[in-house]
């Protein structure tokens, strides 16, 4: 069984999905080493409060994460941003990355944000989660805008 939840509660997995992160994403900070981005991953073990990173594991080992996080990058404006997202690929297909997001997604409207952001490699795979493509571009990806629902927010 998978298992999912907030990294405050499985800081033990931060080291590898640090490592993910480094090596997917890497090349966009080249000034970064695998210790700077674990520290950043780490400073999301929030619980109730943004940044918050969120892991799947599974036999005791990571097998997917996400975070939301109030700026992607320095020059963002809005926020949050949904980020982060990966799954080694062994474990893609399973609707790992997709309970990761609904998980991020529920926290930002349980933290009274009506939106959230992200930039999308695969946008075909976050328009069936709900994701409207904006006329936006980030690292040439297009950037998309989630509506969240939650009864108790207001535009």
């Amino acid at each position: 069984m998978t298992n999912f939840e907030k990294l405050a509660f499985a800081p033990e997995f931060a080291p590898e999905c640090a490592s993910w992160l480094y090596i997917e994403w890497g090349y966009r900070n080249p000034a970064a080493t695998l210790a700077d981005v674990t520290q950043r991953f780490l400073a999301r073990a929030n619980t109730d409060e943004v940044p918050i990173a969120f892991v799947a594991h599974h036999g005791g080992k990571p097998v997917g994460t996400a975070s939301l996080v109030a700026k992607e990058d320095l020059s963002d404006t809005y926020g949050p941003w949904v980020a982060s997202v990966f799954v080694p690929e062994g474990y893609r297909g399973m609707g790992i990355a997709r309970q990761l997001i609904k998980m991020a997604e529920s926290e930002a409207a349980n933290l009274g944000f009506p939106k959230v952001w992200l930039s999308a490699a695969v946008p075909m795979m976050y328009e069936k989660l709900g994701y409207q493509l904006t006329d936006q571009v980030k690292h040439g990806e297009p950037v998309m805008v989630k509506r969240l629902f939650n009864p108790k927010l207001r535009d």
